[in-house]
């Protein structure tokens, strides 16, 4: 090949968070590892009848573009060379700024396991730096978290907006969460993006209740899913980030208690309320689309509209 290759293990329970074709992957924009960067080698594969570079990686490693340069290598796309000089100073111009963002993506994937630990016993670890961001009860909870596989993913059909955005790739990780409260279902899919938290994670949510419901079909839905991917800055908690992801959770379990709650009840059921209303909420819907008010406002304890 005349490129470098990269092997990496490292023994840990949590496979898929550190295994080397995630923790590695797009450590640069882009920069997947599934391509060779040597111009040359589509040449010399023709001739050998070898169709994807990709069917021979576990044989050969990750060639990924940060490494030639950590190894000086440096091919251009308009002049394919056969031999390729290692230059000491394209190595020394990488270095530090390669090791930041290895240094980097380590601690954020080891910050991400102890949550997983967490989440995988239905419990969201919220800090006490971020206790303000929510009120003092909420009633929705986690009741399941897994991972998923891209396939799966996209099969899902609430999905369908981020796939078409082209804002979910195969390089990317993805899971599936319940958030349950009385008869209440919400199904939570997540895409995480090998860059975070510096790239905040993508919320897809379907309600079951009632029938079920996508932000396609309920504009409350879509400003839920607003209130964790869009206004995810306000849940990136001390820096460097590390416990967004735990705080987008919770902000849909507190954004699903004002939607049940500011339900308008049918009088025709005999009995009480199944949602009764506990939080305070200043206006209960706005505008012809009847959006709820999901912000919650500390430390007064109260919700308004955006």
């Amino acid at each position: 090949l005349h490129a470098l290759c990269v092997f990496f293990e490292i023994f840990c329970t949590c496979r898929d968070l550190l295994s080397p074709a995630s923790l590695l992957s797009c450590l640069y924009p882009g920069d997947h590892g599934k391509k060779t960067p040597n111009p040359a080698n589509h040449y010399q594969f023709d001739k050998v009848g070898i169709l994807t570079f990709s069917d021979y990686i576990g044989e050969l490693g990750h060639p990924y573009v940060w490494v030639q340069k950590l190894g000086g290598l440096h091919f251009p796309k308009d002049q394919p060379q056969k031999f390729v000089m290692a230059d000491n100073s394209l190595s020394a111009s990488h270095m530090e700024t390669t090791i930041k963002l290895l240094r980097v993506r380590l601690q954020s994937r080891l910050a991400l396991q102890k949550q997983f630990a967490s989440l995988e016993h239905s419990i969201v670890p919220i800090s006490s730096e971020c206790l303000h961001l929510f009120p003092v009860k909420i009633i929705s909870r986690l009741i399941k978290w897994c991972a998923i596989s891209y396939e799966d993913y996209v099969a899902l059909p609430f999905t369908k907006h981020v796939i078409e955005a082209d804002m979910a790739q195969e390089t990317d990780l993805f899971f599936s969460a319940f958030i349950e409260r009385g008869t209440a279902k919400l199904h939570v899919a997540i895409v995480l993006n090998p860059g975070y938290s510096t790239i905040p994670p993508i919320f897809s949510i379907c309600l079951n209740w009632k029938g079920e419901k996508s932000s396609r079909n309920d504009d409350n839905l879509m400003a839920i899913e607003s209130e964790v991917n869009v206004c995810f800055k306000e849940l990136l908690g001390p820096k460097p980030g590390h416990q967004l992801l735990t705080n987008q959770i919770q902000r849909l379990c507190m954004c699903l208690d004002v939607y049940l709650e500011t339900e308008t009840h049918d009088n025709s059921v005999e009995g009480p309320k199944e949602f009764p209303r506990e939080k305070m909420c200043l206006r209960l819907v706005r505008g012809p689309n009847r959006i709820k008010p999901f912000k919650y406002n500390h430390p007064q304890g109260f919700f308004t509209h955006r």
